[in-house]
């Protein structure tokens, strides 16, 4: 199975899948391997990722190693559950399965490819398929980008994005702008104030948890990691940081929105409690954790004693 968008995961398309794949092996006396399903959820089949970090590589590894049994039937709803790659890979990828011995069931159709078939009108079928699934999600992959870039030339002249914002904002209601949350600011101007002041992250954290300072998100108190990311974001200053996705990894994409966002936290103040945080960092004060130990073995020098002329022990 694979479901690789928000809506599909929220949606019927897990339970759909299943019931179709139960459904199959009943008419066709074959046993589903039900606790050994492969499920990639929330992962794209465009640019190889359910092959190279999802269950669909694992699979394939199973069929290499035989634990996946030549003779065995794979279910998918459709071709494009294994790949929407470009045609050679796909087709690559698809012959690799069939020719492992692998029987391959495309369940909205009722089509099987038979293990290492040479069935032209099979094969012929299968190129139409995934040529057609890969350029459907070319073409949505280009809208989305041509949106994105649109947003960005947005934020450019500051006009949101979107209503996702630091948690001290949020989207006014007429979306032209953020507004800030003034018991939110507060906290984080306090966070910085005391970074700048010579507290720890540990500390500042500690005192947050003391004092009830109510989190953002978290029904479990403050963490350090949260504080940290706080102190290193520069969206208090107003800065925005467009990204874009290249090969599966959020990268920088062009330069920084400035005054995007309201500005919360002056930058003397800001560059005072990353300078602080660096002092901490290179003289060692602060909080290092009730279990760490050093690896060092303390060495003790000899004790040298005369024995008889130039000869020491």
């Amino acid at each position: 199975m694979r479901l690789s968008t928000g809506p599909q995961l929220k949606g019927d398309g897990k339970r759909r899948q299943l019931k179709a794949s139960r459904a199959y092996a009943e008419a066709n006396g074959l046993e589903l391997a039900e606790d050994a399903q492969y499920e990639d959820l929330g992962v794209s089949a465009f640019k190889g990722a359910n092959v190279r970090d999802g269950k669909l590589g694992l699979f394939l590894e199973a069929v290499r190693s035989g634990a996946v049994a030549p003779g065995s039937y794979l279910l998918v709803e459709s071709l494009d559950r294994l790949t929407r790659q470009e045609l050679a890979k796909a087709q690559s990828l698809f012959l690799s399965i069939i020719q492992g011995g692998i029987n391959v069931v495309t369940l909205a159709d009722g089509r099987l490819y038979p293990a290492g078939t040479n069935d032209l009108g099979d094969l012929i079928y299968s190129l139409v398929v995934m040529a057609r699934a890969h350029e459907e999600s070319q073409i949505k992959s280009q809208r989305i980008g041509a949106a994105w870039k649109n947003k960005r030339a947005r934020a450019a002249s500051q006009v949101p994005m979107t209503k996702w914002c630091p948690a001290w904002l949020k989207l006014a209601e007429d979306r032209t702008c953020y507004e800030s949350i003034p018991e939110r600011v507060e906290i984080v101007r306090g966070i910085f104030a005391d970074a700048a002041s010579g507290m720890g992250v540990y500390s500042i954290t500690t005192s947050l948890n003391q004092r009830g300072v109510p989190t953002f998100d978290s029904p479990n108190g403050w963490h350090t990691s949260y504080v940290t990311k706080i102190l290193c974001n520069r969206a208090v200053l107003g800065e925005f940081q467009p990204h874009r996705r290249e090969d599966g990894k959020r990268v920088p994409d062009g330069e920084p929105s400035r005054s995007y966002y309201p500005a919360i936290v002056d930058e003397g103040l800001f560059y005072r409690a990353q300078l602080a945080k660096s002092e901490r960092r290179i003289s060692g004060k602060g909080r290092k954790g009730v279990n760490r130990r050093s690896n060092l073995t303390p060495y003790r020098l000899p004790i040298l004693t005369p024995l008889s002329g130039s000869v020491w022990r």
